[in-house]
Order: C-alpha cells, then structure tokens, then sequence
C-alpha cells in the first residue's frame, strides 16, 4: 500500500514531466486551441494503453496501486530517461533498496575497507551511507572537506557540507552545477525513504536553511550516480583536479555503502601538491570513522 507521501510524489513527479513533453515530441500537432503546457492527460493516458481516468487519479493522488507494468508503460509514454524510469518505479513501490531502509541508518564500515582508504595516500576518499552522511574517511579527505573529526551530527553529511559550508562554496569549481548534480541523485536515493523520519530530517533541513537546494528540489530532477571530474580552488596551492569515482560497496553489516574516491588528474599538478599539502598533516590523525 502506497503512503499519501508517496502517492503525492508520484502525482507531482508526472505532472512535472507531462508538462515537460511537447506534443511534436510524439507527432502531434499542437493547433491553435493548446492551453496545456505539454501533453494533456488523455495524451498520456491513450499512449500507455490505460484510461483517462485511472490516469487522472494518479495525478490526482487518488489511492490507486499500479503495477510495475503499468508505470513502465507510463514511463515509455513520457519518454522518461533511465534514472527518471527507476525513480517512478521506486516511487510505486517497484526499486530495488525497497524494504531495505529499516537498517540504512545503523550502516556499518568495516575494518577492511578503512584499511583501503588509508592506503589511497594522495587521493581523498570517504565512505557515505543512504543519505550521504559521511561515515568514514582517510586523512587526504581533509583537504576537501575541512576537519572532518571537529563536525558532528548531521553536520557530516556530504549534501549538508555542499550547501552550507562556506568552504566548499569558495572553493568547488563551478558550484551550482555539481550542487544541482547532487540535488538530483538525492532525490533519485530519496524514493526509496519517503516515509522514514530519518531521511526526513535532512532534507526538511536543507530546505530551512537554503533557498537554493529549496528551489532545486521542487524541480524533481533525478540523476543515476557516474563517476566525472571535479575541480577546487585550494586558499594554499591553488587548482586542484580529480578524476572521482563512485563505489558501491558492502558495509561491515551487509547495508549497501557509497566509496568516493578523488585520483589525482594526470598533468595538472595535482598529485605534487597533494603530497606538498599532507606533508603537513604528518602529526594528524590517518583516519576515523564515525564516532
């Protein structure tokens, strides 16, 4: 059974993506008489084989349960891309993590995997839980994201840091696109713990204390994790880059973990200032998980 929550969320994700689909997109004519922005709803409802009006409820947050075979034909409809398609099968109950949210919160890293990024010497690295809290680290991580071992609470969280940490502000290369990035691949995770208080209670947060990740997130953009490149303006040694990646791994108590790793970008001087930069750290802490 769908909670009101989700059903809303599936309301608004479709209205969001109907309006986005332009009738030429599927060979129809717009005519002179269109005042709907994009498809109308029988559009949608005659391209997925469903009625009009079973449709309708769906936007309508009416307490219907459509099958995964429904949705999928529904997301062929609206052209959905593949992240969008997951997302509107997780939102109807059909994901993959569905029912595994319960123990997300008591994620564990093992010892083995602490040990592996303690040996990435010049390349940061961090392990990040359901939603994205920061739960482990290596001593190069600290050039990113600052004393990690001073923050506590939900204030190690890596979308909190994005947005409301001055640092990464100043020093991310072109911010607003990775922190749009970032919205989106929360939102896409978020499906999964609609009705979890936990997961709730950051983004209920962020939506508080910034306008921006507000605004970002009504848009209901969903994005599938890919590795890529990032760049940040270092107050000390100036441009640094990193080719990152993101793993998926298992935690100490089997709850499914992101690994992040930043490899130093060949050529850019990246990894000579890094080992400049923890030279400096020879008296700190190597790493620790959360405590």
């Amino acid at each position: 059974m769908l909670s009101n929550d989700r059903r809303s969320e599936i309301a608004t994700f479709l209205r969001l993506r109907r309006a986005r689909l332009q009738p030429e997109q599927i060979g129809l004519p717009r005519g002179a008489r269109r005042r709907t922005p994009g498809l109308r709803r029988e559009e949608v409802a005659e391209l997925a084989g469903i009625s009009t009006e079973w449709y309708a409820w769906l936007e309508q947050t009416r307490d219907v349960h459509p099958s995964m075979d429904t949705l999928q034909r529904i997301a062929l409809a609206l052209k959905l891309e593949p992240a969008e398609q997951q997302h509107l099968l997780t939102l109807g109950g059909y994901g993959q993590e569905s029912g595994s949210h319960g123990s997300a919160r008591e994620a564990m890293v093992s010892p083995q995997l602490q040990r592996l990024m303690d040996q990435l010497e010049c390349c940061p690295a961090w392990i990040m839980g359901a939603r994205s809290d920061i739960l482990a680290w290596n001593r190069a991580a600290a050039v990113i994201h600052g004393d990690l071992h001073a923050m506590q609470g939900i204030a190690r969280n890596g979308i909190y840091q994005l947005f409301l940490n001055p640092r990464m502000r100043r020093t991310l290369v072109d911010w607003e696109a990775h922190a749009r990035d970032c919205v989106a691949k929360l939102r896409l995770t978020y499906a999964n713990y609609i009705d979890d208080p936990w997961f709730n209670e950051l983004i209920g947060l962020l939506r508080a204390r910034s306008p921006q990740f507000a605004e970002w997130w009504e848009e209901h953009n969903v994005r599938l994790p890919e590795d890529g490149v990032k760049a940040y303006e270092h107050p000390e040694v100036g441009r640094l880059v990193f080719d990152y990646a993101i793993l998926q791994v298992a935690g100490g108590n089997g709850v499914p973990l992101q690994l992040i790793t930043y490899v130093p970008t060949r050529d850019s001087g990246t990894q000579e200032k890094m080992e400049g930069l923890l030279a400096g750290f020879d008296h700190a802490p190597r790493s620790r998980q959360r405590g």
